[in-house]
């Protein structure tokens, strides 16, 4: 959230000048004027008066004028109040006013103008600056027909008017400065917010391919126990004891998926994540599908013959995933084809199953991984039917290869 002017100015400065340095400062103006009040004729004289207490006079105004000065950044507005009821109490005490006060109650006023202005009082600055600076110099010009105070007051008027002109010469870099530290700061949240956004969308993303994952090896497993169960003959002790071994690995896989799944919706820092399984990854997919009991033919051009960007490359993955689960869901033990052409610009999977008739146990088809499937490959660029007859269900997807590489047919 970006800060008003006027409090990022006292924060950076009062960062910058402790306690201590304000006070040497201060102390510093008050020796300066105590100087200045024993240098004879030099001040602003509005009557004639004894040096004495003139003196004594000076020395106590800047005394007390230092003292005040010591709280100019806090309350500038009433530090420079109460320097001009010094300035007028000294000239009337003393019939001077010295230029040590004067010097004091200018920096009061610089560092109103730098610290404490706001937009609403910075478009009066000019103005009361070029007011202060006009009457000086036309007092200045007519100095030999104006009365001596007159004359005198436009001494006070120029000292005003270029404190306030340097002020302002001095605040308008840390105006610049603040409001870059404020654009940068709001560009920094932007590039976090855009960071967080583009973190979400891909959790999303890889949360949407461990639910296939984690599907498929579900669906695994009741294919592996299923067979189990439908064989005409109980098998024996060492087949048993393979399905039982494949089902316990499907399940370990099922788990280490869905803690995955878990990290990804749980975690909210922007570190590194998992990536989704891709089509580097479909020949250890196939494997595993054969080695569970599911029959699969692969025909067409070899899977290493495609070129596919990273995200067809998780699209075609999911297409032949989706394939095998519907396969294994719908069609236990039936024959899957899986049928790949490459022509060159577009890839084609064609994943056929052998229907068979549903037992009153099977699960009902939600559709939902068929509908995630069909927007993953949309986004990418490519088209993706589905078909079933009375005898066979297909899934044919056509994804497009990288442009401007050379595609190796089998």
């Amino acid at each position: 959230m970006a800060t008003p002017v006027n409090r990022a100015v006292v924060d950076v400065r009062e960062g910058s000048w402790p306690l201590m340095r304000e006070a040497w400062i201060s102390a510093g103006y008050v020796m300066v004027a105590v100087a200045f009040a024993f240098v004879p004729d030099i001040g602003i004289e509005w009557r004639s008066a004894p040096e004495s207490p003139m003196v004594s006079g000076s020395i106590v105004a800047a005394v007390l004028l230092g003292l005040a000065h010591l709280f100019r950044k806090r309350i500038p507005v009433a530090v420079i109040v109460i320097g001009a009821a010094i300035l007028l109490a000294e000239a009337v005490w003393t019939g001077t006013t010295s230029i040590g006060v004067i010097l004091i109650e200018c920096d009061a006023i610089y560092n109103l103008v730098t610290v404490r202005s706001t937009p609403r009082t910075w478009r009066l600055l000019p103005v009361i600056a070029a007011a202060c600076l006009s009457l000086a110099v036309v007092g200045l010009l007519l100095a030999n027909v104006l009365a001596a105070s007159v004359l005198q007051a436009t001494i006070l008027l120029l000292a005003v008017g270029v404190t306030l002109w340097w002020g302002m010469t001095v605040r308008i870099p840390m105006n610049e400065a603040i409001h870059e530290r404020e654009r940068a700061f709001l560009l920094a949240e932007a590039a976090e917010a855009s960071q967080r956004e583009v973190l979400t969308a891909a959790r999303f993303q890889i949360s949407r391919e461990l639910h296939d994952a984690i599907s498929g090896h579900l669906s695994a497993i009741a294919m592996q126990s299923a067979a189990v169960t439908a064989a005409p003959e109980p098998p024996d002790a060492t087949e048993l004891t393979a399905h039982i071994r494949q089902m316990r690995i499907l399940s370990l896989e099922a788990m280490a998926d869905m803690r995955a799944l878990i990290d990804v919706l749980r975690t909210e820092e922007s570190g590194p994540i998992a990536s989704p399984r891709t089509w580097s990854s479909v020949g250890e997919l196939l494997d595993h599908v054969i080695s569970a009991g599911t029959p699969v033919t692969v025909t067409g051009d070899a899977p290493q013959s495609a070129v596919f960007d990273p995200p067809v490359a998780v699209a075609a993955y999911n297409v032949v995933h989706e394939g095998l689960v519907n396969a294994a869901k719908h069609a236990p033990g039936a024959d899957v084809v899986i049928d790949m052409t490459n022509s060159g610009d577009e890839f084609e999977i064609m994943v056929t199953n052998r229907c068979v008739t549903r037992g009153p146990g099977d699960s009902p088809n939600s559709g939902y991984g068929l509908i995630g499937l069909a927007e993953r490959v949309r986004l990418c660029g490519g088209r993706i039917d589905s078909e079933q007859s009375h005898r066979s269900w297909t899934l044919r997807a056509l994804l497009p290869q990288s442009a401007g590489r050379e595609v190796n047919h089998a």
